[in-house]
C-alpha cells in the first residue's frame, strides 16, 4: 500500500510537471528544453550532494545501467514534449502513460511474476488508446485537429511510452544497488551529459537555435523540479517488493496531466474522452496489480 501512495505522489508530480510543458515546449526547441530540465535537476541534487557527502559509490552494472537510463531521458522527453505540444494532452499523456504495460512485459521478461489479468489489462489499454485516438465532435474539444493529426500525436505519445519503459526499467535496476536517490542523482548526470552533447551539435549546426524566452523560465525551473521529484518517488517507491505497487500508483499521471491543463490552461477534455482515459487508468493498474 505505501508503495502505491509513493507512486501516486509521483504521478501528481509528473502530471503536474507535464501539464507545464504543455506550455514550455511552445516557447522553445524541445532539445534546448530537455537540457534545461536536466541541468537544473541535477545542478540542485548536486549541491544536495555537497552538503551530505554521500556521492554515489562505484558499481560498474549499476552506473552503466544509470548510464543508458539517464541517455534515454532525451529520447523520452523529446517524444513526450512534442506529443504534448502537439495536443490534444487528453490523447498524448494516456499513449505515453502506457509505458507502465511496456514496463510489466519487461519485468516479466526479467523474471516477474506475470499473469492472465496483465493481457486482458493490455487489450483495455490499448483499445482505449485507438479510441482515444479519434476525434471528439463535441463542441470546443477537438475544434483544432483533425483524425491525421490525433492519430499522429498518440504514436508519438506511444514512442514516448517505448522509450520511457526501458528507461524506467534501467533506473529500478540501478536503485536496487545504489539507492533510489543516488540512482536519481547517477541518471540526471548522464541525461545532463548526453543533452548538452545533442545540443551543441544542433548549435553548431544552427546557431539561431531557439533558446526558452525569459517569460518562461520560473515555469522550467518548476517543471525540473517536479519532474525530478516525481522519478525519486517512484524510486524510493520501487524499493524492495515494492516496483508493482509503485507502477499501479504512478499509472495515475495521466489523468493528472489532462486535469491540470483542463483547469489552468483550459483545454477540455470531454465526456467520451474522459471515460476512455479512465478505460486506460484501469487497465494499467490492472497490468500491474499481481
Amino acid at each position: 500500500m505505501i508503495a502505491v501512495l509513493w507512486g501516486l505522489l509521483a504521478a501528481v508530480f509528473v502530471g503536474t510537471s507535464d501539464a507545464i510543458a504543455r506550455k514550455t515546449s511552445q516557447h522553445s526547441d524541445l532539445n534546448v528544453l530537455t537540457l534545461c530540465v536536466m541541468a537544473l535537476s541535477t545542478l540542485g541534487m548536486t549541491a544536495g550532494f555537497i552538503v551530505y557527502g554521500e556521492w554515489p559509490e562505484w558499481h560498474l552494472t549499476a552506473w552503466i545501467a544509470s548510464a543508458i537510463s539517464g541517455s534515454l531521458n532525451i529520447v523520452v522527453l523529446y517524444f513526450l514534449y512534442l506529443a504534448l505540444r502537439r495536443g490534444p494532452v487528453s490523447v498524448a499523456s494516456p499513449a505515453a502513460s502506457t509505458f507502465t504495460i511496456m514496463l510489466v512485459f519487461l519485468n516479466a521478461l526479467a523474471g516477474e511474476p506475470f499473469a492472465i489479468s496483465q493481457l486482458i489489462a493490455v487489450v483495455l489499454v490499448f483499445t482505449g488508446i485507438v479510441m482515444l485516438a479519434k476525434k471528439n465532435n463535441n463542441p470546443g474539444v477537438d475544434d483544432n485537429y483533425d483524425n491525421q493529426w490525433i492519430r499522429k500525436t498518440a504514436l508519438i505519445g506511444l514512442a514516448a511510452a517505448a522509450a520511457v519503459a526501458l528507461r524506467m526499467f534501467l533506473a529500478q535496476d540501478a536503485g536496487v544497488v545504489l539507492g533510489p536517490v543516488k540512482a536519481l542523482y547517477l541518471n540526471r548526470v548522464f541525461a545532463l551529459i548526453a543533452a548538452s552533447a545533442l545540443v551543441t551539435y544542433l548549435v553548431v549546426k544552427n546557431p539561431s537555435i531557439q533558446w526558452p524566452h525569459k517569460s518562461i523560465w520560473g515555469l522550467i525551473v518548476l517543471q525540473a523540479t517536479l519532474e525530478a521529484m516525481a522519478l525519486g518517488f517512484f524510486l524510493i517507491g520501487s524499493e524492495g517488493d515494492g516496483r508493482i505497487g509503485a507502477s499501479i500508483g504512478f499509472s495515475a499521471f495521466a489523468a493528472v496531466t489532462a486535469i491540470v491543463t483542463s483547469y489552468w490552461l483550459g483545454e477540455k477534455i470531454g465526456r467520451s474522452r474522459a471515460i476512455w482515459m479512465g478505460v486506460v487508468v484501469i487497465g494499467l493498474m490492472l497490468a500491474a496489480a499481481v
